[in-house]
């Protein structure tokens, strides 16, 4: 029996030393409770509450009268403090944002518990506990700015210090290795170090990869690690981009978006106005939705303050032009004549027999086919069946070579299908623990003609289709043992597949 007790204790003092790793993205607020003379006063009860759950955190302030209430989602709080022989002072308003640490000071008048003198913040909270510097995207930005690809790391560029140094044209959620082009401070390209609800959010695909990009109406808000960041971060030679994703609330909310395009809003193609060509078929659709609240079980369970959850799932799909210029065999080139077949000093290109060939003198010298006429006998079955894969020429390009850029194809489409999934539960057991369950999941489907003539059978180039999957996996506890020791576990799970 002692051996196993040994083993559970082993095991849980490597499973606090493991969550100490972690990167933290809630809000902490501390504070100093004093009386009218400035002195501390100890052993008052601090109560700071969330307004949109119900969740209290509670605290009790040391010897001095300093107190700290970590682990707090971004969002809207209120704070209480109770202590005998002095008034009850409720302080609203309070807004914390991810990763932030407020100096919350509260001074108590003398006089009965029973009076409460309530007031309102009017002003930021301060920071003055940590050094780190740095950019909030809050979350009326992120809910309000436009984004034309949805994807809420481009607002990263609003930050002071912060360069996206990636190709313009692949801000989509699906473009992993592109939108990972940050640079920061004057730091490397691609040495950011992503994070989404304080769990690593890297892609290690022969470079630093964005790995999960959420959903827009998902995000609650995130913060750029500019410099001076806690020694709790780290892989990174830039900065830190930490992402807090939405909880659910006591109020239900939710969204429903379509972002389209179709052929007739489109402008056309500088390959089809130099062939007086009409526009080619363009389709795109991201849309979702999003829902947000408490979960509600009928006679068998009122979720309200306890339970709460949030989703979101979105779909993208296109259909882009690519049309393609090539150069394809000839029509008689599959019959085996090659007459036609000049330089460009308009001299026949001989075709030798290679069964012709003989050693005169010190040379070795072949005979040409008659007229550059190639024998159907002679043909070879294989070369034959491959040359039976390209289409035959549909287009004369002037001012080139026979067979060259002759064939057209303006119907060519790269197609992406996308779809993004993500779920959160949050979770009150009484006052003294909290947890939050998260998933997410996407898939990138793409099937593109990079180049080449061959639209069907072997012989295909471009993405024929290529899969880009992201799994990520957050589970993360909270448990108050004693006022002035809180315990919390996190686990994640992180995969990145291209």
């Amino acid at each position: 029996m002692r051996i196993d007790l040994l083993r559970v204790t082993g095991l849980m003092i490597l499973l606090m030393a493991y969550s100490a790793l972690a990167q933290e993205f809630r809000a902490t607020i501390t504070g100093r409770i004093v009386d009218s003379s400035d002195a501390g006063i100890p052993a008052a009860a601090v109560a700071v509450k969330n307004i949109q759950t119900n969740e209290v955190t509670s605290a009790t302030a040391d010897a001095h009268g300093n107190y700290t209430a970590p682990f707090l989602r971004p969002g809207q709080y209120s704070i209480t403090v109770e202590a005998a022989g002095f008034n009850k002072v409720t302080r609203s308003g309070l807004v914390l944002n991810i990763g932030q640490s407020a100096t919350v000071n509260i001074t108590l008048e003398v006089g009965a518990v029973t009076q409460e003198i309530s007031v309102t913040a009017a002003t930021p909270l301060l920071e003055v506990s940590k050094a780190d510097r740095g950019g909030i995207i809050d979350q009326q930005r992120v809910t309000e700015l436009p984004l034309i690809f949805r994807n809420p790391f481009m607002l990263s560029q609003m930050v002071a210090g912060v360069v996206f140094a990636g190709t313009p044209i692949w801000q989509r959620p699906f473009d992993n290795g592109a939108i990972a082009e940050w640079g920061i401070s004057g730091g490397r390209r691609r040495g950011t170090e992503f994070l989404l609800d304080g769990s690593p959010n890297n892609a290690q695909a022969g470079v630093n990869n964005l790995a999960y990009v959420p959903p827009v109406d998902s995000v609650q808000e995130f913060k750029i690690h500019t410099n001076t960041y806690d020694a709790q971060y780290g892989k990174s030679d830039g900065g830190i981009v930490n992402v807090s994703l939405k909880s659910g609330t006591n109020q239900l909310h939710g969204s429903i978006y379509e972002f389209a395009r179709r052929t007739s809003w489109d402008a056309n193609t500088f390959q089809n106005n130099a062939r007086s060509r009409p526009r080619t078929d363009h389709i795109l659709d991201h849309y979702g939705f999003q829902v947000q609240g408490p979960v509600y079980l009928p006679k068998v369970f009122d979720g309200k303050d306890k339970l709460f959850f949030m989703t979101n799932y979105e779909r993208y799909r296109e259909q882009a032009p690519y049309p393609v210029t090539e150069s394809v065999p000839a029509p008689e080139f599959l019959n085996g004549d090659f007459s036609k077949l000049v330089d460009a000093q308009g001299r026949q290109i001989a075709i030798f027999d290679p069964a012709s060939g003989r050693q005169v003198g010190s040379q070795w010298v072949r005979d040409a086919f008659a007229g550059n006429l190639i024998p159907q006998a002679r043909s070879n079955p294989v070369g034959k069946k491959i040359l039976s894969y390209y289409p035959a020429p549909n287009s004369i390009t002037p001012g080139v070579g026979y067979t060259q850029t002759n064939y057209y194809a303006p119907d060519n489409w790269n197609r992406d299908d996308f779809y993004n999934l993500v779920f959160k539960f949050d979770v009150n057991v009484g006052d003294r623990h909290r947890a939050f369950f998260r998933y997410a999941k996407n898939l990138r489907t793409e099937n593109t003609q990079e180049s080449g003539a061959i639209m069907k059978g072997p012989g295909q180039t471009g993405e024929k289709p290529s899969y880009r999957i992201n799994n990520h996996f957050t589970a993360d506890w909270v448990a108050t043992l004693r006022p002035n020791f809180i315990f919390n576990l996190r686990a994640s799970f992180n995969r990145y597949v291209h």
